[in-house]
């Protein structure tokens, strides 16, 4: 038998994870991870983004250093 597909484009995807409670989400994405279907975004992309966005953007040196100590104690 054949399974049942339901497709759904990326703002319905978005609607329907939004209701989902915080730790629904986290369970979600570690399971993601654990199957290696979603990997972590390599540390000197995010670091060449991060720096092309800073001096765009003219961010204030402080708020960036806020910004990492806030991510640091994210876990």
């Amino acid at each position: 038998m054949k399974k049942a597909v339901i497709e759904v484009d990326s703002s319905q995807l978005l609607d329907a994870l939004e209701q989902l409670p915080q730790n629904d989400l986290k369970k979600l994405i570690d399971t993601l991870f654990l199957k290696r279907l979603f990997k972590k975004p390599d540390f000197d992309d995010v670091l060449a983004k991060t720096k092309r966005v800073v001096k765009k953007q003219r961010i204030n040196p402080e708020i960036v250093e806020d910004a990492i100590k806030w991510a640091r104690k994210q876990k």
